[in-house]
């Protein structure tokens, strides 16, 4: 069985963080943690989460400032940014800094933010692969050519190859 990714909800309303940890643990799409303010989240960081759902209003530090510093610390933690803000430029400024996308808060916000969990366990599970792709390519570059040298040499003997 694969490790369930660690994700982190930063929300500051804490009846729309327990329905998120509750429909995410439902669906068993990763280990939660949540945190109601950026200040608490950004002192836990050190524990490298997989995914962060991430809150806009937060009080004193507000999401796009979370989001820059968790970007700061590891731009391969994937965010996905929530809000109830209607406004395009707060859209646009948590693209901008790096958010895996951006979820408003509405009717479909659930049912979407699970999908992009899933769409971000892909994404790192092909990226993962890729990875061990060039590790073996790079490791096996010399093994390759030797192969392909083989390969050549006895395809001047035998046509079928």
């Amino acid at each position: 069985m694969k490790n369930l990714p660690k994700i982190f909800i930063v929300e500051d309303d804490a009846f729309y963080a327990t329905l998120l940890k509750k429909e995410i643990t439902k669906n068993r799409l990763g280990s939660v943690e949540t945190y109601h303010t950026g200040e608490d989240f950004v002192d836990n960081l050190y524990k490298m989460p997989d995914v962060v759902l991430l809150d806009h209003n937060l009080g004193k530090m507000n999401g796009v400032e979370v989001l820059k510093k968790i970007k700061s610390i590891s731009p391969k933690i994937q965010v996905i940014f929530l809000s109830a803000q209607e406004k395009m430029h707060v859209a646009i400024t948590s693209l901008k800094f790096g958010a895996f996308d951006y979820v408003e808060k509405n009717d479909t916000a659930l049912s979407r933010v699970k999908a992009l969990i899933r769409r971000i366990g892909k994404f790192n599970q092909i990226a993962e692969e890729k990875k061990q792709f060039n590790i073996v390519k790079i490791g096996g570059g010399i093994l390759l050519t030797v192969i392909i040298s083989i390969a050549i040499y006895i395809s001047s003997f035998h046509s079928t190859i």
